[in-house]
């Protein structure tokens, strides 16, 4: 038995070097489009009459896509990824720390609260450095979506809630109160009139 390797003919390596060819002028066509998309877009954007509408959207969409697709060809990682590494929680898609990295970080809290029981630090102040730890370790997206509210914030809003209502308050008071707590920052009606 003799193995026959079969040679490509001519057509074939014509077709092959002819889908080569469009597919790289397709990779050039996008980025040309990305380039017109990126400058455009704004330009575009901002000529009068300046609302937003949909047209607006569909330029801003282009501007994004088209930046997204630029700094991926050239940086190797799209914009998309890099805030998806900024923000993936540690248990999802983690690159970093890594578990060598995170044993370091372990020994330096370790000497750091070593540091503090020898240098006289009140334990109280220990405690406040250990929840700040604590607090700085929580993900960026626990942060931002909690807003720094602790467990049990549920249950302290309800009880809030239920007392509001017997001393006679309806929703829209509850509501205007929590929007005033936003815009105040936290900041009381008296503490403003003082």
């Amino acid at each position: 038995m003799s193995t026959q390797q079969t040679q490509p003919t001519n057509a074939q390596i014509q077709e092959q070097e002819i889908n080569a060819r469009r597919s790289a002028d397709f990779k050039k066509f996008k980025t040309y489009t990305a380039y017109t998309f990126l400058i455009a877009s704004p330009a575009l954007i901002a000529l009068p009459p300046r609302k937003l509408d949909h047209l607006t959207i569909l330029l801003t969409g282009a501007f994004a896509i088209s930046a997204n697709h630029i700094t991926a060809e050239r940086t190797g990682r799209s914009i998309v990824e890099r805030i998806e590494s900024r923000i993936a929680r540690p248990s999802m898609l983690r690159q970093l720390p890594s578990d060598r990295a995170e044993e370091i970080q372990g020994r330096l809290r370790a000497a750091r609260e070593a540091q503090l029981r020898e240098g006289g630090m009140p334990a109280d102040e220990i405690e406040k450095w250990k929840a700040l730890q604590k607090k700085q370790e929580q993900g960026v997206v626990d942060r931002v979506w909690m807003g720094g509210e602790e467990k049990g914030w549920m249950e302290r809003r309800l009880e809030e809630e239920k007392k509001a209502l017997e001393e006679g308050k309806g929703y829209g008071d509850l509501i205007y109160e929590y929007i005033w707590d936003v815009w105040s920052w936290g900041k009381k009606d008296e503490e403003d009139d003082e």
